[in-house]
């Protein structure tokens, strides 16, 4: 990314969320990084961070603030928020008919086994429990009857809630992960377990080759990306036995290691380009906003981290 942006002549930073303060004072608002105010912000801001970790009131803050002082961001806050947790992604792709294997949660942490009793009728053992906010295959379980489920619900460790996820067969050890950029899809990668266990994860010892999807899951993926409004993402599909894909998730920020090896792309000059794309847009954008303010210049001297 940086070698990028240095052929084309562009100004690139990394910056950490710990180093940014923010503010709003005098009608305006502003930014400081690492005790240094910023006088000018950037027009398109790239955002990497372990979705994990991630806190409405912390770093989705400073994203917000971002956007409000009118930069680009890829991935928006507000796409960031419908991947942060399982749960809500699938809360925004239910209403629009995808497909979306049984799923449920639940809005107390202390009584989860009450919670499972109450809608045991609906559950057709196995089930697979995912932290909702775990990743990298970590926190997922397979429950394969009705009193494993019981009797381990009081070991699920609460930072985030559970979700109970119907148990899809035909995908037990392998899925396909499908990275799509700016409304394209870059390539997809097909996960294998190699020790029999459910997870198909590379990062928790799954091996990731070329897969060649079919018009149908490129449709489907496209599909979910344009509906969560999200320009970068990794979106995880399960094999149904009529050779169609379920949803299993969306990774607002997908990993590259192991997919650039398999496929012999680059992810983050895919991302770059996108970007750079984004930065010439942009500022054909400020250009027109600049002249639709041209009125307002004796304020903008005064208030300079305000003006466009």
């Amino acid at each position: 990314m940086s070698r990028m942006c240095k052929e084309r002549r562009v100004k690139f930073r990394w910056v950490h969320f710990e180093d940014v303060v923010i503010s709003a004072e005098y009608g305006s608002l502003g930014m400081r990084v690492k005790d240094r105010k910023i006088a000018y912000f950037p027009l398109v801001v790239v955002v990497r961070s372990q979705v994990a970790q991630l806190q409405a009131d912390s770093e989705i803050t400073v994203l917000r603030h971002l956007e409000l002082i009118g930069c680009r961001l890829i991935n928006q806050s507000s796409a960031i928020l419908k991947c942060v947790n399982k749960m809500w992604t699938f809360q925004e792709l239910a209403g629009n008919g995808f497909p979306l294997p049984y799923t449920f949660s639940y809005g107390g942490h202390s009584e989860v086994g009450t919670t499972l009793k109450t809608v045991d009728t609906n559950l057709v053992y196995p089930v697979v429990a995912k932290n909702c906010r775990g990743c990298q295959g970590q926190s997922v379980f397979l429950a394969r009857d009705r009193m494993q489920m019981i009797d381990t619900s009081h070991l699920l460790k609460h930072e985030a809630p559970y979700l109970f996820q119907q148990y899809v067969r035909e995908s037990h050890g392998r899925d396909v992960r499908v990275i799509v950029i700016g409304e394209r899809i870059l390539g997809a990668m097909l996960r294998q377990s190699c020790d029999g266990r459910m997870q198909s994860n590379c990062a928790a010892g799954g091996r990731g080759e070329r897969y060649q999807l079919p018009p149908d899951g490129e449709k489907l993926a496209l599909a979910v990306a344009r509906s969560l409004r999200i320009d970068v993402c990794g979106i995880d599909l399960l094999f149904n036995s009529d050779g169609s894909f379920w949803i299993c998730e969306v990774n607002c920020n997908p990993g590259f290691k192991h997919f650039n090896a398999a496929l012999q792309v680059n992810v983050a000059e895919s991302i770059t380009e996108l970007a750079l794309q984004e930065l010439e847009r942009f500022r054909e954008v400020r250009k027109l906003s600049t002249v639709t303010v041209a009125d307002t210049s004796d304020y903008c001297s005064d208030h300079g981290d305000s003006c466009p």
